[in-house]
């Protein structure tokens, strides 16, 4: 029996870099990224006499449930009318992976009102179209925490997890996000994969090797110093793979800006997440201290206070509450 209401909580992702593409490499792209607290997506769902779709992000519900609908009656699935009513989420093209996240959370809202049990997060993947590059926001969205992907063998492959950490919860997360500004996605972002060049075997080997020498290593032993060491160089490399799609290593905005501004106020591991124009920093500071410097770093912006949020990891993945 289907239930009367769901209400659905999932997580944002930070993304910190993909490891390589071109072909050199037998498996493409691969990552690394972190599954944070806010911001967060929150949807309810419950069955309606049509469909109907309110609040946050109703055009892009909208077609996603379209989709998970078409699809799932071609397996002789029958998703009933829903009311999904969207009561939190960021914007989307951001670099906080919403796209995936509410994907992910509306195909297993469909398969529960369908009355079937919610299958793995890689069937809603190819379900919905998820994880064409990364594999990061699949994982995140049922594990949580620090993951790395391994890349994708095949045009139908789903990324494999091949490294999850719990992620320090005492460590503070600056997340800045410029105003009206938005990274390459659709048709641009596919344009900008096609014409980038391979990354160098060279520059992946040393991708690879900071994450697996330098930075699981520091997160593990809570070390805050060297995994922001770590991130940081991981992020130069990324950048640079980058810069030819998005002139500079990081998002022409106001991004370059804004990560030294969060250096020269002591953050660490400040970096951009996916094509940006969201910006990171980390501190162990007490969190009232980093509310306070969140504070400092507005006046400097000048970008607005809703643009800048302190949050945490998150060592969990969506959760779903059936009422």
């Amino acid at each position: 029996m289907s239930p009367d209401r769901l209400t659905i909580r999932t997580p944002a992702r930070l993304h910190f870099g993909l490891l390589g593409w071109g072909p050199a490499l037998v498996r493409q792209f691969g990552g690394l990224g972190l599954m944070i607290e806010e911001p967060a997506i929150e949807f309810t769902a419950e069955s309606s006499p049509k469909p109907l779709i309110t609040g946050l992000l109703t055009e892009r519900a909208d077609r996603i449930l379209e989709i998970v609908r078409a699809r799932l009656a071609d397996e002789n699935i029958k998703v009933p009318s829903l009311w999904l009513q969207i009561t939190k989420a960021p914007p989307e093209h951001v670099g906080l992976g919403v796209g995936t996240q509410l994907s992910l959370a509306i195909a297993a809202a469909a398969y529960h009102f369908a009355g079937q049990p919610v299958p793995p997060t890689s069937q809603l993947a190819r379900l919905t179209g998820r994880g064409l590059r990364s594999g990061i926001g699949l994982h995140g969205f049922e594990h949580g925490g620090l993951i790395v992907d391994g890349g994708r063998k095949g045009p139908n492959d789903v990324p494999a997890m091949i490294a999850r950490l719990e992620f320090p919860l005492e460590w503070s997360i600056v997340v800045i996000r410029p105003l009206k500004e938005r990274g390459l996605h659709g048709r641009e972002e596919i344009e900008a994969f096609r014409d980038l060049p391979a990354v160098p075997p060279g520059v992946t080997d040393k991708l690879c090797r900071t994450i697996l020498l330098d930075l699981l290593p520091s997160v593990a032993a809570a070390n805050i110093v060297d995994f922001g060491m770590a991130l940081e160089e991981l992020q130069r490399e990324v950048g640079g793979a980058f810069a030819p799609a998005q002139g500079g290593r990081f998002h022409p905005c106001r991004a370059p800006e804004i990560i030294e501004e969060c250096r020269k106020a002591g953050l660490v591991g400040c970096g951009q997440s996916s094509w940006g124009p969201t910006v990171y920093a980390f501190s162990d500071r007490p969190r009232s201290e980093v509310q306070e410097l969140a504070m400092i770093l507005d006046e400097r912006l000048g970008i607005g206070r809703n643009s800048i949020i302190v949050t945490r990891a998150t060592n969990r993945g969506a959760e779903i509450r059936v009422e």
